[in-house]
């Protein structure tokens, strides 16, 4: 793949027998910047020697992170200062950014509005044979206007709801259930009292069961956690511990959740029963192969007897998730060094594998060293800058 920088902005693909063939990548390829820490320079050394150059490892992951902030400096800093808070499908945003001026005012003042203008094709059932010229003279139109060209409801409330969605939420997986979602009044009503929204509120919104099952107060404290912009980890859990008491309480109506304390105590419970009645059952099936390889350190789970055993060992319902690893939602890990843990990843709209859980023993936090090993051995696997 090769990525012609700012202003070009042509990216352009081969594979093997093929010609090289325009497209639009969806990993991330603007990063937020930061410069790294150095220790203060020794007065013996004060020297102007002008800029000092970062020195990078000769790897295969340092390469890529070259290749990328040099991209990222060739960009006006306005426009690099806002692609980078989206973390996926960037480049046609990029583009959208370098042919209307106007798209960067829309970006500051209702960010998942022009995430959906700049993937304007991935709304096509609304657009569409609409053309590039087509997005960019809607781009200069009032926001309902732009809401209603993309299919959302074209009204005021509707571009209000969006322009409260945090850049780093914007996904085209999530805006597109969103937008149907956006349609019933109860949807509006719903979101019209928070100040913020995030993947986990959308998330949950968009789902009825999960929606029914979800209360005020429950959304506005997912609305105010940080992790929930970039991973809707409540709505997943959420929906786990349903699934489970569908399962293992049939006739138990479904529940009212008034907190995420109340949300992870229920899913505790939940888990232990669901075990006791299918534990039995849970034989030693393969599971999909894992996508990454893994190492001495990090060693993939590859049958259902193996999740069992990993549950029981490290005090944790990862053997509930069973489902989701056949479904290959989500794959699991054990972490033998530097301390044993427990990993699950899963693919995030960019395409890469990123953390989705990593806990040691009975859900405890692990050090960062753990963290950074796991962090490590993703990044040789990830294409996004």
């Amino acid at each position: 793949m090769v990525l012609e920088s700012w202003p070009e902005l042509r990216a352009l693909r081969k594979t093997e027998g093929e010609p090289w063939k325009e497209f639009a990548p969806a990993f991330r390829v603007v990063r937020p910047y930061r410069s790294r820490k150095r220790a203060a320079p020794s007065p013996q050394l004060e020297l102007n020697l002008g800029a000092i150059p970062v020195a990078y490892p000769d790897t295969a992951a340092a390469r890529r992170r070259r290749a990328f902030d040099q991209f990222r400096f060739s960009l006006p800093k306005p426009v690099a200062a806002r692609a980078e808070k989206f973390g996926n499908r960037q480049w046609p945003m990029l583009r959208l950014f370098r042919a209307q001026e106007r798209a960067l005012e829309l970006a500051a003042l209702n960010p998942a509005l022009c995430f959906a203008l700049g993937n304007y094709r991935s709304f096509a059932d609304a657009t569409g044979l609409a053309t590039r010229e087509d997005a960019l003279d809607v781009a200069g139109k009032r926001q309902r206007d732009i809401a209603g060209w993309l299919g959302f409801p074209a009204t005021d409330a509707a571009a209000r709801i969006l322009a409260k969605l945090a850049p780093e939420s914007a996904s085209v997986e999530l805006l597109r259930p969103l937008r149907a979602a956006l349609r019933e009044p109860g949807t509006i009503k719903a979101l019209a009292h928070l100040p913020r929204l995030n993947a986990g509120v959308t998330a949950i919104v968009v789902d009825r069961e999960l929606a029914e099952a979800s209360t005020a107060a429950l959304l506005t404290e997912i609305a105010e956690c940080p992790l929930e912009k970039y991973r809707a980890h409540a709505a997943e859990m959420l929906g786990g511990t349903l699934a489970m008491l569908r399962t293992v309480h049939p006739d138990r109506g479904t529940p009212k959740v008034q907190s995420m304390a109340r949300l992870r105590a229920i899913h505790e419970e939940i888990s232990k029963d669901f075990l006791k009645q299918m534990g039995p059952g849970l034989t030693g099936d393969r599971l999909p192969r894992p996508p990454l390889a893994g190492t001495a350190e990090i060693v993939p789970i590859r049958t259902v007897a193996e999740l069992v055993e990993e549950g029981r060992e490290q005090s944790n319902c990862v053997a509930t998730y069973a489902e989701c690893v056949q479904r290959r939602d989500l794959f699991i890990y054990r972490v033998l060094k530097p301390e044993r843990a427990t990993l699950s990843i899963c693919r995030n709209p960019a395409g890469d594998w990123e953390i989705d859980e990593l806990k040691g023993r009975g859900n405890q936090a692990v050090s960062e060293q753990t963290w950074r090993l796991v962090e490590r051995w993703l990044e040789r696997y990830s294409l996004s800058a």
